[in-house]
């Protein structure tokens, strides 16, 4: 069994490393403006998480569906909305992000750029959540890590 744990232990980590290279990827497509990239990886039983500075509230989402409905009238409101990743760190089932989304209003033309915080949370190599925050602290301890 000892062996038995080093090879799963082995394996988790080859994964987690593949799981940040994902998300590298879905970022640098991001950036470009691909907001519809990723999305295949969403598990049906995905949670999606996002605080709302104008609203000073969560948005949380259940399902590839409702995730899609709710990014749909998000990005109305935004043209040219990009996220920026920067940092990227594993943590085992998890990836930690760190980066800035920029975007122009669609209706006052101003432009905004802010800091912002992700979580992927693997099942397999499935997203099963997926959280935003403004809060670099608090994406770390989601993440299960330290600054």
């Amino acid at each position: 069994p000892a062996g038995m744990v080093r090879s799963q232990s082995a394996k988790l980590g080859a994964m987690s490393e593949e799981n940040v290279e994902t998300v590298r990827d879905i970022y640098a497509q991001w950036a470009r403006g691909n907001m519809r990239a990723g999305v295949e990886l969403f598990d049906p039983e995905i949670v999606f998480e996002s605080f709302m500075p104008d609203a000073n509230d969560w948005v949380v989402a259940h399902g590839p569906e409702e995730v899609e409905a709710f990014m749909r009238e998000f990005l109305a409101q935004w043209a040219g909305y990009r996220l920026i990743g920067e940092e990227f760190r594993d943590a085992a089932t998890k990836v930690f992000v760190g980066g800035r989304q920029t975007a122009r209003g669609r209706q006052s033309g101003a432009e905004v750029e802010l800091p912002i915080f992700s979580v992927w949370t693997f099942r397999a190599d499935k997203v099963v959540g997926l959280r935003f925050t403004p809060s670099r602290e608090e994406a770390l301890n989601a993440a299960g890590l330290e600054e």
